[in-house]
């Protein structure tokens, strides 16, 4: 039988990504529906289909399969695929609508109108997922495939935005003939038309919720208009605000989710030396312990291994008779009677008791190995000196709330006998350390005697004490040293009468990180967020005072944590720069990038209240990745708008204010339905809730979904607050930065004409 079946979970996380991105593509097609009706979000939603068929092929070129992150990716890229398709076949049919143009001249003239603003809005998206293909560490080995899979998606939706929905549109999209048809439909209905709720909610939309939601907004963004120096000041004043929430009420910060575990194993250590068949009896007393635990019930199979180690400086962990491993494998999820936290607790308690044996109770981790939560090495160059500070530390924060599983690695030691040689006695005998150490050998460990061949075969004959004779130090006392010595007599001494013979322990490996002696302590996690933990260990550490030539560092998942950070900080940074340089070369201006940027730090306003409404602790990975994508996500839209006020400008016959309102109005469609499209693709990993396109039915609380909430929902909540952004914060704004570089600018006139004007006197 296979005891350890990994497939079983691959495949149930395949299975979960696969109906996310089915169930989010199914959202998506129904958000596009309720604003275009069937035929136009049937056109629309094709880029899905269309992206991800390229981007298969490109994967495919790459060597990259589907596993887990590539099929997130997919998931998150869902509603982003479709932006492009949306604004060229929504401007499409906007020229038919407003300039009653034939449907291929239209497709020209709109396809070519937004060509530069959606070459730019993908560009500044694809440069947020660019500085994380460079993401350095076993970490980065992990995560390489999220930016890869994004990067070939998008720019295969760039391809399918500019060369097939223009052909569909103007193949399909018939505003004249689709105006016809329904004034037909109302004076003659059909009586499945005529009852059909999803026509009777397109309509519903199209007719009445989305004009007074244009009102709406016309209205709002008239006012901001009004008081721009007041809707500026009171955006940063909520940005402060959250802030200051956010370090209040937070949930502490994870490195990667903290997710139910769906393998836990409790590993054994007896001392050094232990038989295998003691190391064993405790794995017994273990296995019918476990048999007694309420979660027994959720156990899929125990399986125990004796004589073996998962530690890497025990050489594959082979010949290892004082240590075990007891692995258990839970049922799926929805199999399970209660948590696996909790079932993990009452394994940890029902492992104390048993004298000698040190046991350790962990979880499988999700995501990339990076060590252990909490990890204190100790450095110096004396090893004695360095275990009495490593059983200091211990001692120090070993009540620490949520840490659990405390121990060192320092090694006390393997049993053994040793034999001190008296050179002065063993000089009265005539005899020498050599003749007596080659004894001693030849009675514990034999000497080939001779010889045995049998046909080609060779087999060697070894000569040594039966066993019942070298089984203990006493038998060493008992034996005799044979030898000749100088003068020719044939001796037979006792060993102890030349020796000292005593039982002792000797340290069988010493371990070194930048040629200093190391121990390290190391324990897990459980119960509070691993950033609350670090601190007050952190703080407990610091009262500890170290002699000279002694240092104490945090190491482990924390320092791999304190490397992603940083590297998330700069990938932050360079998307900005890359975002800003972009737009500087599209407006030939720094007004338009500075505001859209402005919107870009403001859209941490919904990331920091998400966070804190839904109770998810912030992860370094998760929601870092997610705030470095945001950023080149909340660009897209800005980038649109502000691209269609400059074209009503360049037309001319309207003030900035009311170019900014007319661009408000006729782009507030696209604006939120690109965000409705990208909100909606990652709501079932966010809540999950999702459905089961296999086997028909509702899934309550998938499992990948607690791996990927915290980036779910920094997307949703900070894309939701951005789309207000852009469409608000970013048109007053721009208003508000286009008076001030104009009362500049004639500052500067003036004082410029003033100059010469001196200069000609």
């Amino acid at each position: 039988d296979i005891s350890n079946d990994q497939s079983k979970f691959v495949t149930r996380m395949v299975k979960e990504l696969e109906n996310s991105v089915i169930t989010g593509m199914f959202l998506v097609v129904m958000s596009l529906f309720m604003f275009f009706g069937l035929k136009n979000s049937l056109l629309i939603s094709t880029a899905i289909p269309l992206s991800m068929f390229v981007g298969f092929v490109a994967l495919s070129a790459l060597g990259i399969t589907l596993n887990m992150v590539v099929l997130f990716s997919m998931v998150l890229v869902l509603g982003i695929l479709v932006d492009d398709a949306i604004v060229v076949i929504e401007n499409t049919y906007r020229h038919q609508q407003e300039y009653g143009e034939s449907p291929t001249v239209a497709a020209k003239k709109a396809a070519g109108e937004v060509f530069v603003p959606v070459l730019t809005s993908t560009v500044t998206t694809l440069s947020a997922f660019l500085p994380l293909a460079f993401w350095p560490g076993i970490v980065g080995d992990f995560m390489k495939y999220f930016p890869f899979t994004l990067i070939i998606m998008l720019t295969a939706s760039l391809f399918v935005a500019y060369v097939i929905s223009p052909v569909q549109a103007a193949q399909w999209i018939n505003y004249k003939r689709d105006i016809l048809k329904a004034k037909e439909n109302l004076e003659h209905p059909h009586w499945y038309k005529k009852y059909n709720p999803f026509t009777i909610l397109y309509h519903e939309v199209d007719e009445v919720v989305f004009p007074w939601l244009q009102r709406e907004y016309v209205q709002t963004l008239k006012w901001t208009l009004k008081r721009r120096g007041l809707t500026m000041g009171a955006s940063f004043g909520v940005l402060v605000l959250i802030m200051i929430l956010f370090g209040l009420f937070n949930k502490g910060v994870d490195f990667f989710p903290n997710t139910q575990p769906t393998q836990i194993s409790a590993s054994i250590e007896m001392p050094a030396g232990t038989s295998l068949d003691v190391t064993n009896s405790v794995a017994e007393i273990l296995e019918d312990r476990l048999k007694d635990i309420p979660g027994r019930k959720d156990v899929e199979f125990i399986a125990t291994s004796v004589g073996t180690s998962d530690d890497p400086f025990d050489f594959g962990g082979q010949g290892t008779s004082n240590k075990g491993r007891i692995a258990i494998n839970f049922f799926e999820k929805k199999l399970r009677s209660q948590s696996t936290f909790t079932t993990l607790e009452e394994v940890r308690n029902m492992t104390g008791g048993i004298a000698g044996a040190e046991l350790r109770v962990a979880k499988q981790q999700m995501g990339p190995p990076v060590g252990s939560p909490v990890s204190v090495e100790i450095s110096g160059e004396d090893y004695g000196e360095l275990e009495k500070l490593s059983k200091m530390v211990r001692e120090k924060i070993r009540d620490v709330k949520g840490l659990v599983d405390l121990k060192d690695d320092y090694n006390t030691g393997r049993p053994e006998v040793e034999i001190r040689i008296d050179r002065e006695r063993a000089g009265i005998y005539y005899t020498s350390t050599g003749q007596i150490a080659s004894t001693v050998r030849a009675a514990i460990a034999g000497v080939d005697a001779s010889k045995y061949r049998v046909g080609e075969d060779q087999y060697n004959i070894r000569v040594r004490l039966k066993e019942g004779q070298r089984t203990s130090p006493t038998d060493l006392e008992n034996l005799h040293i044979t030898f000749m010595n100088r003068r020719g007599q044939l001796l037979s001494i006792p060993l102890t009468s030349v020796a000292d013979v005593k039982r002792t322990t000797a340290v069988s490996d010493i371990r070194r990180k930048d040629q200093k002696r190391v121990i390290t302590v190391s324990g897990d996690v459980e119960g509070r967020v691993q950033s609350e933990v670090i601190k007050d260990v952190t703080s407990r550490i610091a009262e500890l005072d170290f002699p000279a030539g002694y240092a104490v560092k945090l190491t482990g998942s924390q320092e791999e944590q304190q490397k992603a950070a940083e590297f998330l900080s700069n990938a932050f940074i360079i998307t900005l720069l890359l975002v800003f340089l972009i737009m500087v070369m599209e407006f030939n201006s720094l007004k338009v990038p500075f505001v859209i940027l402005i919107s870009v730090i403001l859209s941490l306003i919904g990331v920091m209240l998400g966070l804190v409404v839904t109770g998810t602790p912030a992860s370094v990975i998760m929601t870092g990745v997610g705030v470095v994508a945001l950023a080149g996500i909340v660009v897209r839209n800005g980038i649109v708008l502000l691209d269609f006020v400059k074209h009503r400008l360049n037309e001319g016959g309207e003030t900035l204010h009311e170019a900014l309102l007319d661009a408000g109005r006729i782009r507030l469609r696209p604006v939120v339905l690109t965000a409705a499209a990208a909100v909606l693709g990652v709501l079932p990993l966010a809540t999950g809730f999702d459905f089961d396109w296999r086997e028909f039915h509702f899934v309550i609380g998938a499992e990948s979904a607690e791996f990927w909430r915290p980036l779910a929902v920094t997307i949703i909540f900070g894309l939701t607050f951005s789309t207000f952004l852009t469409l608000v914060i970013v048109p007053t704004v721009f208003s508000l930065m286009d008076e001030w570089s104009t009362k500049i600018s004639g500052f500067f006139g003036r004082f410029k004409t003033v100059k010469n004007g001196g200069e000609s006197r």
